[in-house]
């Protein structure tokens, strides 16, 4: 046997070494909002922070996510591969626990538990109604037990066993998909339970990050129908005031439907024999109420969160100009200083049959880069479980030409410019240098530029344009 005599001052060395590593390692990915719009990023090693713009993706079309291991190495080597290709320019992704993998743990999770914990805990409120209109009930019991010692109490026990399963040290939390609509729900979650979830969070995860997917459309909510409500009256009633809506929504196998309206009181929904639909408007009126509704929403759940933003890909495919109006809009309510990341549609839920797929994407790239203009620092993508993975393969070499242009996007702006469907914004750089980022939201008119020193004078309908000058 060799003995080896190792200086005490070395080996002292060694395990201050050793340990500082395993320091380093156990540290979260912090975070932070400056005054611009931008969550600021650190990594564990640095002791800088960093514009971070989020691409993120729920669902990752092509790869199945399970909560079991592979059955072999070489099966794992090959779904650790599809995923990393598809989710190669995205920097995050949804995940439930105990779904994730080792081949996942350099992308950022996106944890969202809220809606199960909220609804877990009404489902033990042996009092609440059931039926078509029980989310009316559901929605009134929990605003009036929102500071309850038992709501918080199971709050915090269902945060501690979340934050006990945490799949990776790098994670954000997304709130109740739709808060401002119900989520999983017909009535809207109220803004004070919102912020009762982000605040008890918070007391267990000081570092907590915190998006807000506010609606997944613009065109009203329950909640306005409650604000209206409670001009006059102290409350709402105790079962729901259907004689102050359309009777025809009483037919209707979603009752609670009639008193989604605008903040104006104009209605969500017509009804007729038992069915409904969205009330069509002219796109003046639609983008009016449109702006109006996710400005009031946006500052009533201020409390919610970190981050906002919404979802809507039917009505950004029919109107690409509305990613804009909403920045703005969420901006207008929220302040510059907190930021708006958009979702978009990444698998085709909203493509017209008569688009190609490339077609589509570039029309959704032109909502991309129009949400960005107008101020949002970060998007994320909803893909539709039932379409087949030939839109997400497209968008997926947009998504890398964005990470490329993300040098951009972070300079600062020096000037924006937004002229009905043409939007566009310089940035310049410390050095001097200057780009140009400009968009067309028409799908039928090529607009002219004219800025001194860009080469490009015509945008083509739905048309990106990024370039230096």
């Amino acid at each position: 046997m060799i003995n080896l005599k190792i200086p005490y001052g070395y080996l002292v060395s060694i395990l201050m070494s050793c340990l500082l590593v395993l320091n380093t390692q156990a540290q979260p990915f912090t975070w932070k909002v400056n005054n611009d719009g931008w969550v600021l990023s650190k990594n564990p090693d640095s002791n800088r922070y960093e514009k971070f713009f989020a691409i993120g993706t729920w669902h990752v079309p092509g790869y199945e996510f399970t909560n079991s291991q592979e059955p072999d190495e070489q099966k794992r080597q090959s779904n650790a591969a599809l995923f990393k290709e598809r989710t190669k320019p995205f920097n995050m992704f949804f995940v439930t626990p105990g779904y994730e993998k080792d081949y996942m743990s350099d992308k950022i999770h996106i944890l969202n538990p809220f809606s199960p914990i909220l609804h877990g805990y009404l489902d033990e409120v042996s009092e609440l109604p059931d039926g078509n209109d029980k989310d009316y009930y559901r929605a009134q019991y929990i605003k009036q037990n929102v500071d309850s010692p038992e709501f918080e109490k199971y709050l915090d026990k269902k945060i501690e066993g979340v934050l006990e399963k945490l799949p990776n040290d790098k994670y954000i939390y997304s709130h109740i998909d739709e808060l401002a609509l119900g989520g999983v729900a017909r009535w809207a979650v109220p803004p004070s339970v919102g912020a009762k979830i982000n605040s008890r969070l918070k007391k267990q995860d000081r570092e907590a990050l915190v998006f807000v997917d506010l609606v997944g459309h613009c065109k009203g909510s329950t909640y306005f129908f409650e604000q209206r409500y409670l001009k006059n009256h102290d409350s709402l009633p105790e079962n729901p005031p259907y004689e102050l809506v359309d009777p025809e929504a009483r037919n209707c196998k979603i009752p609670l439907l009639g008193f989604y309206e605008a903040h104006n009181g104009s209605p969500v929904y017509q009804f007729d024999d038992g069915k409904y639909s969205y009330t069509n408007y002219d796109f003046e009126t639609l983008k009016s109420i449109w702006y109006e509704n996710a400005k009031l929403l946006a500052g009533d759940y201020k409390e919610s969160g970190d981050v906002f933003g919404i979802n809507a890909f039917l009505d950004f495919s029919n109107y690409p100009v509305l990613t804009g109006v909403t920045v703005d809009a969420l901006k207008d309510a929220l302040g510059d200083e907190v930021p708006v990341w958009l979702y978009f549609d990444g698998n085709g839920y909203a493509k017209p049959s008569s688009l190609s797929s490339q077609e589509y994407v570039d029309m959704v790239k032109c909502q991309i880069y129009t949400a960005i203009i107008h101020g949002a620092t970060g998007i994320l993508f909803w893909n539709d479980w039932s379409k087949t993975p030939e839109v997400f393969e497209t968008l997926l070499p947009v998504l890398e030409e964005l990470n490329d242009n993300l040098s951009v996007v972070k300079l600062d702006t020096e000037q924006k410019t937004i002229d009905d469907d043409l939007h566009m914004v310089i940035k310049s750089g410390k050095k001097g240098e200057k780009y140009i980022m400009v968009s067309n939201t028409s799908k039928t008119e090529t607009l002219s530029i004219g800025i001194h020193g860009v080469d490009k004078k015509e945008l083509l309908p739905l048309e990106v344009y990024i370039a230096s000058f």
